[in-house]
């Protein structure tokens, strides 16, 4: 079998979105609108997705219950195109399941369920990053335990690919200061200032968006340093070439999985040869084609699609 262009290493699982009709505050009670199960596979599955259905060969490693979620999350995958050949289905772990709180507007808070990714040992994550060493690129995060994670990109270094990072959810003891195996390190507002020592406020007109790019990455030390900013667009800091990218101006529906589909057309982008700034262009339209549909998966578009939307918003 030809190898992936991309390997991913992240959390196979889904869930439950809740609707309401605007997010609550701290201690206060608001009514649920509905309840309903997502089209949902979790950051690893859903960046996987996200690549095959624009047409880039793409290989996931993960770990499911052998459970109607497992099985459920498998099927998606598969019809995608996404090669799940390791992925192990096991009866010793339970698919994990978290909850999505989804306003009106698009907002929403996430709470992701407990990994069965977390099963997985480093024997085989390693021996399966062999079978699979042809690959270009290698995206992973922090839905799976970080010191397998962390160990994984460093090989994944080592076996000549580019490491795509998205660092979420920031763990409570923060990262490792140096990260300098990983090239591309994709956080949004949220996650950057966590990862700062900052307190998590709303971005304003004074928020110093190159002043947080650098400050990231003369800390971890990646080569590039994604930041991404929702509906007020997003930076990408290259060396000294810092730019910005203007939002697609749409009406959002649901914002959930918006930087996993973010993450995954820069992927695309790279693997296809465009250089970085067409890159975050395209991806930033695919990100905004997404929070127009309702749910995860069907925002992951294929590629006539996504063209067809930027050509109408251009």
């Amino acid at each position: 079998m030809k190898h992936a262009d991309v390997l991913v290493l992240n959390n196979i699982g889904g869930g439950f979105d809740i609707l309401v009709t605007r997010l609550p505050n701290p201690h206060e009670t608001v009514m649920m609108k509905q309840m309903r199960l997502a089209q949902d596979l979790a950051k690893g599955g859903n960046v996987a997705v996200a690549l095959a259905r624009l047409g880039v060969s793409c290989s996931i490693i993960g770990k499911i219950g052998d459970d109607e979620a497992g099985r459920r999350d498998l099927g998606w995958m598969r019809d995608a195109g996404v090669h799940t050949e390791e992925v192990i289905v096991s009866p010793d772990v339970s698919t994990g399941q978290g909850i999505g709180i989804i306003a009106d507007n698009g907002d929403n808070i996430l709470i992701t369920g407990e990994s069965s990714s977390k099963k997985l040992t480093w024997e085989e994550v390693q021996a399966a990053m062999i079978r699979c060493r042809g690959a270009r690129y290698f995206v992973t995060g922090l839905e799976v335990r970080m010191p397998l994670v962390l160990r994984a990109a460093q090989f994944a270094k080592q076996l000549g690919m580019r490491v795509m990072f998205n660092p979420s959810p920031v763990p409570e003891g923060g990262l490792p200061d140096a990260l300098d195996y990983v090239d591309d390190f994709f956080v949004n507002e949220v996650e950057a200032q966590l990862l700062l020592g900052l307190p998590a406020t709303e971005v304003d007109d004074h928020f110093d968006a190159r002043g947080v790019c650098e400050a990231l990455r003369t800390r971890y030390q990646p080569t590039r340093v994604f930041l991404t900013l929702g509906a007020k667009g997003s930076f990408c800091l290259d060396g000294q070439n810092f730019f910005f990218t203007p939002p697609v101006s749409i009406t959002a529906v649901d914002s959930c999985g918006a930087g996993d589909g973010y993450l995954a057309a820069v992927a695309a982008n790279l693997v296809w040869g465009k250089p970085l700034a067409q890159a975050c262009q395209w991806a930033a339209g695919y990100s905004a084609y997404a929070v127009t549909q309702h749910e995860c998966l069907p925002g992951y578009a294929d590629k006539a699609t996504v063209e067809a939307f930027l050509a109408a918003h251009s």
